[in-house]
Order: structure tokens, then sequence, then C-alpha cells
């Protein structure tokens, strides 16, 4: 996934996944993060860390800085 333009984000922010959003754990299948969902988004150096609570458990993911930037283009992924 890649997409034509880069954007600027806080260190730290809020956002809501609202589509398909799909991660990969390790060399694992990829997984879908639950939707609608509330995350907190963390920037990382080529990525950006996103956690949420299910059930009372923490989970955390990361997406690389260029899937983020599709997710917020297409609209899956809405900025708070």
């Amino acid at each position: 996934m890649t997409t034509q333009h880069s954007h600027n984000y806080p260190e730290n922010f809020k956002a809501r996944v609202v589509g398909i959003v799909q991660h990969r754990i390790g060399d694992g299948q990829l997984e879908t993060i639950p939707s609608p969902m509330e995350v907190d988004v963390s920037t990382a150096i080529a990525s950006f860390v996103l956690s949420w609570t299910i059930e009372g458990q923490p989970v955390t993911v990361s997406l690389a800085k260029p899937d983020f930037d599709y997710h917020i283009d297409h609209q899956n992924i809405v900025v708070q």
C-alpha cells in the first residue's frame, strides 16, 4: 500500500478505525482491527503504533507510515 503524499501528525493523537485496516504480527497472517474502534496513536520512526483495549486487555499494533497514510487517504482511519 502506498500513498501519493505524506501527512503531518502530532507525536501522540487519537483516531478512529472506521473501515478495513489490517496488520501483520511478525510473519503471521493479516489480522483486521475491529471497526469501529477508537485508538490511541503514537508516532515512531518509520511507523505508527495503534493501541486500544478489548475485554480489559491492551492491544498494540504497528502500521508502516505509508500504510497508515493509505488508510487515512481511503478514509479507513479518521484522525480526531
